[in-house]
């Protein structure tokens, strides 16, 4: 997954299923991200009953002062997802993008 956030920093995630957990590695040019983190080990875990995933990556997120607008959590935890079939990966292909939209409400 890649992305260029609302700061304009670029970051690339990418996620590797490794036998009990997920390898994630996180290539970025911001520097708060840079200190979060840019390779985590998650273990492979149901995601329905307990997302400790989210948790660790929460803490560190407090941690290390990161804006409260970074989509680099939320896109971590989304290739966390796909790797681990929670999002099906022939899902997350058709859609390949995501687009927001800020609209004023009238």
């Amino acid at each position: 997954m890649s992305l260029e956030n609302i700061c304009r920093n670029r970051t690339t995630v990418l996620a590797q299923h490794e036998g009990k957990s997920t390898r994630i590695n996180v290539n970025t040019t911001c520097e708060k991200i840079k200190k979060w983190g840019n390779e985590f080990n998650l273990p492979k875990i149901d995601l329905m009953d307990k997302d400790v995933a989210f948790d660790l990556l929460n803490k560190k997120r407090e941690m290390y002062s990161i804006c409260s607008n970074c989509y680099v959590p939320p896109t971590v935890m989304s290739a966390y997802w796909i790797e681990n079939e929670k999002i099906p990966k022939d899902v997350a292909k058709k859609y390949e993008g995501v687009d927001i939209t800020f609209e004023e409400v009238k």
